[in-house]
């Protein structure tokens, strides 16, 4: 197995772990920006639903972009969205931050699927894609217990600084170890919909949902 597939898993952890980082401190999140509790959760919800009809469309806009320069490129507004999130000093400043952050984070969790599939063999493929599921799975575990640990010793921003720097690090690691990859042709967004008429692909995305 390439290496390099383990450096993607990575970044799809950091991207997973902005979705529910501050799920376990939304009273302190609503009390900081004079919000609802139910106000701070929709911060979660905006990602979710971002992150959800993103990835295709932007997917689709940048079907021409070599790969390893759409993925930095990625990685630095994501970085731009949690610093953001960090700093912001009122309610409507961070829900467009998660909105950043999620849009970019939907784009990199597609573009590390996609580099890793093409830079294994064949025979490889569907594990280098488990692999990069596997950063994500992991990070929707882990997410809630870190943002809350955190948020406890150091205040509820403290892991976006976190995962700003993870960004950076991640951006340094593609950086020096992705050669340029060129891209393929992308599937219209009707044939990406179209795809959901297979039974199997729709379940799976039942699953999901």
């Amino acid at each position: 197995m390439n290496k390099k597939v383990y450096m993607l898993a990575i970044v799809s952890f950091v991207v997973g772990t902005v979705e529910l980082i501050i799920g376990g401190t939304l009273d302190l999140v609503a009390e900081d920006l004079d919000v609802t509790i139910g106000q701070a959760g929709l911060l979660i919800t905006i990602f979710s639903l971002v992150f959800a009809i993103a990835s295709p469309i932007l997917l689709t806009l940048t079907a021409k972009v070599e790969r390893k320069k759409l993925t930095l490129l990625s990685l630095f507004v994501f970085f731009l969205g949690n610093l953001l999130a960090f700093w912001s000093p009122t309610y409507s400043i961070i829900l467009a931050a998660r909105i950043i952050s999620a849009a970019s984070g939907s784009l990199l969790v597609v573009l590390g699927i996609t580099i890793a599939s093409s830079i294994v063999k064949k025979d490889y493929q569907a594990r280098a894609i488990g692999i990069i599921y596997m950063g994500i799975s992991g990070s929707l575990v882990l997410g809630v217990p870190i943002g809350l640990t955190l948020s406890n010793i150091f205040g509820w921003r403290s892991p976006f600084l976190l995962v700003a720097i993870l960004t950076i690090a991640s951006m340094i690691g593609v950086a020096f170890s992705l050669e340029k990859i060129e891209p393929k042709p992308a599937l219209p967004i009707k044939e990406q919909i179209r795809t959901l008429k297979n039974s199997k692909i729709f379940s799976a995305q039942l699953t999901s949902i």
